[in-house]
């Protein structure tokens, strides 16, 4: 039954976008265009000896391109459950859900499956455009390394999407968690340069960031053939945050959806 609910949510999700096969052509043109900018700044230092760039094996468009696609692809499971949580309050079926005996988890974790898969499919393309018309150079890709790293990346990252979720059933409109977290990631994480070229105090914030070791693992992987051993304190570091957020998260849903019954606010008027 579980199986089948899930399935039920994922066809309906890919049938609505599928319907619109023009976006998926954009999509994958604004992809191609964003690396095209990266290539051409990454010409700018092809010369150049950057030492901070050497543990990643000196080339700036192969440490760009990991660092736009994985961190689209975490950011995706950060807006996931909020985004599920908007869109069935917009369509009025949020209530109607809720008052079936299926479970606000399987609600969640269907409305999501098929915006995951999707944004995998991105990372995957980006990763292959880049090998194949880019000519950029992954390492002998070590494939138990890399599992480890997105799943301890993308447990607290869906737990701040459970808590961004809080947010939205009880106050319907906005998503700070998603808008603040997210952004500000993608900055202090070093997602476009080394994390080293920013102020002392700036670097220290980035410890606080998930997906700064999210990338840092990722580079070092598939760039310069890092094993797990090497990666040891990265992994630690999200396993820490995975075991702090994802009660907290919990939590917060459970007493936002218990406000939100009370309240009467599962749905838009």
């Amino acid at each position: 039954m579980l199986f089948e609910k899930l399935w039920v949510f994922f066809k309906r999700d890919f049938l609505t976008a599928s319907s619109y096969k023009f976006g998926f052509f954009l999509d994958a043109v604004g992809i191609i265009g964003a690396m095209l900018t990266f290539f051409f700044i990454g010409e700018l230092f092809k010369n150049s000896h950057i030492p901070l760039l050497e543990q990643y094996g000196g080339d700036y468009f192969s440490f760009v391109i990991i660092g736009v696609a994985f961190s689209s692809y975490l950011g995706s499971a950060l807006s996931n459950f909020g985004g599920v949580i908007g869109v069935e309050q917009g369509m009025g079926t949020m209530e109607a859900l809720i008052m079936t005996p299926t479970r606000i988890s399987t609600i969640l974790v269907g409305g999501s499956i098929w915006n995951l898969l999707f944004t995998s499919f991105r990372a995957a393309f980006y990763l292959l455009v880049g090998v194949f018309l880019f000519h950029v150079k992954l390492k002998i890709i070590n494939l138990t390394a890399i599992a480890a790293i997105l799943i301890l990346s993308l447990v607290p990252f869906i737990s701040l999407g459970i808590i961004s979720a809080s947010l939205i059933l009880v106050f319907k409109r906005g998503d700070p968690v998603s808008f603040l977290f997210d952004g500000a990631s993608k900055f202090l994480a070093g997602t476009f340069f080394p994390i080293a070229i920013l102020p002392l105090w700036i670097k220290k914030l980035s410890a606080f960031i998930p997906l700064t070791y999210s990338l840092g693992a990722l580079r070092e992987v598939l760039l310069a053939q890092r094993t797990l051993r090497d990666v040891w304190y990265d992994l630690s570091m999200l396993l820490l945050f995975s075991i702090i957020l994802f009660p907290i998260s919990l939590k917060c849903f459970k007493f936002a959806l218990r406000v939100a019954k009370q309240e009467g606010s599962l749905c838009h008027y």
